[in-house]
């Protein structure tokens, strides 16, 4: 069974209304962005801890394999290279 809707019924995305720039919405962008930025430095956080105990673990020498996880680590947490 089929179905199908005429524009008028849902209108377009360009129509609906912005939100206020100061308003509930403005606040609620600031805290989406405040608890984005927190949950990025605390994954940022752990990856730093993790690559400083393998350092650690090797003895504090950079060998391919220890590299070779430290990447592995890295990009398994979805972060950038440092």
């Amino acid at each position: 069974m089929a179905s199908a809707t005429h524009d008028g019924d849902l209108g377009h995305c360009g129509e609906r209304a912005r939100p206020a720039a100061s308003g509930v919405g403005a606040g609620l962008k600031r805290l989406a962005r405040r608890l984005s930025d927190a949950l990025e430095s605390q994954r940022q956080r752990e990856v730093d801890r993790s690559i400083a105990r393998l350092l650690a673990q090797s003895g504090g020498r950079l060998t391919d394999s220890v590299e070779r996880e430290i990447m592995r680590k890295v990009f398994l947490s979805g972060r950038s290279p440092p």
